[in-house]
């Protein structure tokens, strides 16, 4: 027995220890080799633990302990460190508690390990050489290489962001499984997985960069351009893109050509496979896309065709996007073989999708919907609903056409455009009002109402599904669909006939804002009149006096008042863009003593136009959300 314990002494290696020793910058210097830098006093040795505590004197301090000397591990609790000298090999990772701290001397793996970043934590590593390693990469916070080497596995955890800036040599496959990671460096030989099916702690969450990698598959989760000083940009793919329909490509747009301060662009050699992934364009830092401006959102090598197409995008398809605009979808744009969406105008009450407001009426005697397309062909027919119901047509499905849809009963029937469903979904009082607007920005109408009970708001928002409710206006006050400070967000708004005023809680700053405009007989028609994506302040007021206005317009943008003598008294105001410019046309709906009656049309770019559609018994559909 006494042999075989002996034998085993012999055979098992002995294992070291380090301690962990606790930086207090007590020292006359800020050199690591300096005991009194230390507690316990002494200089650390290798496979120690070296810990950093946030409010430590000599932050910025020199490693002049032996050159590649092996630390097990470093922990940063906080402050700002800056950490030179001599570079060090590291076999069990860096945690950053809080803090922003930058690595100036240079950092090589000895074994497989985590860097991670707490929330409110950012490290920077100039020079990083994994070798074969695996490095991941976790927490809350940010993880920056600034120039990277080696042939092993980086792989991203953690809501937190990560990036690369440089390399040089490096090969290695990356994994993003949360958060943000970006490349800026050139690795083509580094393939990409995007598997994140959770958004992250930062405004968009997924895979993006302005370098070049090797062929990228998102399985699920975005992929994007740009990085974190130029939010747009173009990344290039060298071997192939391929999505899986739980992929998105997050497409920002801040201006009309790619790259910096322009729009996001996948630069693509190899194949180009969709898979009925989604697409979303979003409008960045502002930039509001004029009708007619085209992107080529990713561009294709060579002259192969784009495999598959985005989900419910055909070629050619329009679709809504974010902040009230609409795009055309291309899968043989560019040079032929691109990626191309171009902005088209949307219009209210826009049936076929083409832009413009259509002729549309609901019957009051069979509950029948009739449509006059504006892009031509025959009127179209559907019976829906019942007489007594609100019509609440709107575009609750984001294809850029609207839906017929009532509101009955504290309950909502919807005839999606897109899939020729109906759907219903209780939400409000049969005493409510509808009033659906895109309350969240993502180019769907919400169900929304406006109780007059009790003057509050109640949302239910497209994005998430997302309740919201808000007190804002007072009984006998009329609702209004509007977005009076132009950032594509419905704004709550209420005209109160007592006084003749409007008052408004803007989405951009959360503020309020009131005056006085009309009479209590007046009927508010706000729209956007001047085309630069503010709801402006309007009341039709019936005259038949042609001396007089019938429509009384306050411009949004500089307060321009204006009148407009168009209607007689018995007329329905029937304001929406009729020849699809981005502006709003005074209308008017006429029923006459024959049973037909007419509509009278100026409109803003293709003037005076007169249409005989509907009966004295049909609401024109324009006028839905008129009292």
């Amino acid at each position: 027995m006494r042999l075989i314990v002996i034998l085993l002494a012999v055979i098992v290696p002995s294992v070291a220890f380090g301690a962990t020793k606790t930086w207090t910058g007590a020292g006359g210097d800020a050199n690591w080799g300096t005991s009194a830098n230390w507690m316990p006093a002494g200089a650390p040795a290798a496979n120690d633990d070296l810990v950093f505590p946030a409010a430590a004197p000599q932050q910025s301090n020199n490693n002049n302990t032996l050159f590649l000397t092996t630390y097990r591990s470093i922990a940063v609790e906080g402050g700002a460190y800056t950490f030179a000298g001599n570079p060090i090999r590291l076999t069990n990772g860096v945690n950053v508690a809080a803090g922003t701290h930058t690595f100036n001397l240079a950092v090589t793996l000895s074994g497989a390990q985590t860097f991670a970043a707490g929330s409110g934590g950012t490290v920077t590593l100039v020079i990083l050489s994994i070798g074969s390693n695996t490095l991941t990469i976790d927490g809350a916070g940010i993880v920056g290489i600034g120039l990277i080497s080696g042939s092993g596995t980086v792989i991203k955890n953690g809501v937190g962001a990560g990036a690369i800036i440089a390399a040089t040599s490096f090969s290695g496959p990356i994994t993003l499984n949360n958060g943000i990671f970006v490349v800026d460096a050139n690795i083509p030989s580094s393939n990409v997985t995007v598997n994140s099916p959770t958004t992250g702690g930062f405004a968009l969450s997924g895979f993006g960069g302005t370098g070049t990698v090797g062929s990228v598959n998102v399985i699920q989760g975005a992929i994007s351009a740009g990085t974190f000083t130029s939010p747009t940009g173009v990344l290039n793919i060298s071997n192939g893109l391929t999505f899986t329909a739980n992929g998105l490509y997050a497409c920002k747009l801040s201006g009309t050509t790619p790259g910096t301060n322009g729009h996001d662009q996948l630069n693509v050699t190899g194949a180009v496979n969709l898979n009925n992934a989604q697409l979303a364009p979003i409008p960045w830092a502002g930039f509001r896309p004029a009708v007619g401006d085209s992107f080529v959102i990713v561009r294709n090598d060579g002259s192969d065709p784009i495999n598959g197409t985005f989900l419910n995008l055909p070629n050619d398809t329009i679709f809504a996007g974010p902040l009230n605009s609409a795009f055309k979808i291309s899968y043989v744009g560019g040079d032929g073989n691109d990626i191309t969406i171009q902005r088209v105008a949307r219009a209210p009450y826009d049936f076929d999708g083409d832009g413009k407001t259509d002729v549309a009426t609901f019957s009051l005697a069979n509950a029948r919907w009739d449509v006059l397309p504006s892009s031509g062909g025959s009127a179209m027919s559907t019976f829906f609903g019942l007489t007594t119901d609100s019509i609440a047509p709107a575009d609750y499905d984001g294809d850029n056409r609207t839906d017929i849809a009532i509101f009955r009963d504290g309950a909502w029937w919807i005839i999606s455009s897109r899939t020729s469903t109906v759907t219903s979904t209780a939400f409000g009082l049969a005493s409510d009002k509808p009033v659906p607007n895109d309350f969240d920005g993502d180019g769907r109408a919400d169900l929304a109402v406006f109780r007059p009970s009790n003057g509050t708001w109640y949302q239910l928002r497209s994005l998430g599904n997302q309740a919201f409710a808000q007190q804002f206006g007072a009984n006998g006050d009329i609702p209004q669909m509007a977005d009076v400070d132009g950032d594509g967000l419905g704004d709550l708004a209420v005209y109160r006939p007592t006084g003749g005023e409007w008052h408004f809680y803007r989405s951009s700053d959360n503020s309020y804002l009131a005056f006085p405009f009309g009479l209590p007989t007046d009927k508010p028609v706000m729209a956007d009149y001047d085309g630069d994506g503010k709801s402006d302040v309007a009341v039709f007021r019936a005259t038949n006096d042609s001396n007089l206005p019938d429509f009384y317009i306050l411009l949004t943008n500089g307060y321009v008042y204006y009148g407009s003598s168009w209607g007689i008294v018995g007329d329905v105001p029937t304001v929406g863009d009729y020849d699809g410019d981005g502006k709003s046309d005074i209308a008017i709906y006429r029923p006459d003593g024959s049973g037909t009656a007419t509509w009278y049309l100026l409109r803003s770019t293709a003037g005076f136009a007169s249409v005989n559609f509907g009966t004295p018994s049909s609401k024109p559909v324009p006028s839905a959300y008129i009292p």
